[in-house]
């Protein structure tokens, strides 16, 4: 962000200020003074200024944690009225944010505060000169009411919406086996549009589902992946031979195991072999590998299709995302459904595809006596 950009020049020109104040006392032999805020202010007239009225709020800390400055709007938000500044990491009780000052990493993370009160941050880690880091601070909390907000309007929409048409549509199943022929087609075609209708909402709900509460801890347990991926195979097998395609699958030996929630794997294993077969022309082969890549267990499925131009592939998880390509079109929920059952599996999804070449989708998920640790951290 360019924002993001402007601040990470400030603390750098902040950084080579302090040090600058730090070898003149020591050429006078002097100390530096126990309050930077009243040394920048009289003698940075030109940075001052802007640091003061920033939104953001900006830190300037040593390596072991100790505050050199702090800016106005992040002492507000991290309640810092008071000099002497605490310790960073007394504070921020975040062990990877600790880590990564540190470590002199760069890297942003999201934490929610509770006190002095709620507040959800986007908080930058900048590592600077010598042993200092820099943080900044951006308020997300307007942006994360309002996502919450959205989520659950969708997840009551949805659940509202379920009951008529579920009657809608048994309705009209009924009324298809008594109407003339002449007024077939018309309930075919309201027929066909409920259960589309139908299939968005049950989509809606699984991923309001997966954003809002993730998958429960009790749904999971130890299971054998290569059952998932019969089960999704049997499943959608009919659907491969109206199009005269050939599902592959060579399972390995040993069993597969992991610990996880059937249910949620299944629903992602099915849309991304939905995807598959849907964008797959007649007479060719969807072919799923399962195999072992480090900590994870990997499944693979690839296609022979169009392939997924460079500039959609990071959109494609996104929900209600159909692509620009003139194919049949679904919901835009399948993949971010895919993403979402990865994330709570403490694994993750990925797409490599060449236009005109087809594509191959890898979930990665973590072996049984890594999901534990893996899962925490996110």
């Amino acid at each position: 962000m360019v924002i993001v950009s402007v601040l990470e020049l400030l603390l750098f020109s902040l950084a080579s200020f302090f040090l600058g104040l730090k070898l003149a006392s020591k050429r006078e032999k002097s100390p530096l003074s126990n309050h930077p805020k009243t040394t920048l202010k009289f003698q940075t007239p030109e940075i001052y200024p802007v640091l003061e009225a920033l939104e953001e709020g900006l830190i300037l800390c040593q390596k072991n944690g100790d505050i050199i400055y702090v800016n106005p709007q992040a002492r507000i938000y991290l309640d810092l009225a008071k000099d002497p500044l605490p310790n960073l990491f007394e504070i921020l009780r975040d062990l990877q944010i600790e880590n990564a000052v540190r470590e002199g990493k760069k890297e942003t993370f999201e934490k929610e505060f509770f006190w002095p009160s709620y507040r959800f941050f986007s908080i930058s880690v900048l590592p600077l000169e010598k042993d200092l880091a820099g943080l900044i601070f951006q308020d997300l909390t307007p942006f994360k009411r309002l996502l919450d907000v959205r989520r659950d309007f969708i997840a009551h929409l949805a659940h509202e919406f379920r009951t008529p048409l579920t009657a809608i549509e048994g309705y009209a199943e009924n009324l298809l086996e008594e109407v003339p022929k002449n007024l077939r087609a018309d309930l075919e075609i309201i027929l066909k549009n409920t259960k589309r209708l139908s299939k968005l909402l049950k989509d809606l709900q699984v991923l309001s589902r997966l954003e809002l509460q993730g998958i429960p801890e009790e749904d999971f347990e130890i299971l054998d992946l290569k059952e998932v991926i019969y089960a999704a195979l049997e499943v959608l097998f009919p659907e491969a031979s109206k199009k005269d395609l050939n599902l592959r699958f060579v399972p390995p030996a040993k069993p597969v195991l992991l610990r996880g929630s059937f249910d949620d794997l299944l629903r992602a294993l099915t849309n991304l072999l939905e995807n598959a077969i849907k964008f797959s022309p007649p007479g060719t082969e969807v072919k799923v590998d399962l195999y072992e890549e480090g900590a994870y267990w990997v499944i693979q499925v690839s296609d022979q299709g169009p392939g997924i131009s460079d500039s959609e592939k990071e959109r494609i998880f996104e929900r209600f995302y159909k692509g620009k390509g003139n194919g049949p079109k679904g919901t835009g929920l399948g993949l971010a459904i895919v993403k979402h059952v990865a994330k709570a599996h403490g694994g993750k999804v990925e797409v490599k595809s060449t236009l005109g070449k087809g594509s191959i989708f890898r979930l990665s998920l973590p072996k049984k006596e890594n999901h534990a640790s893996l899962l925490s951290q996110n």
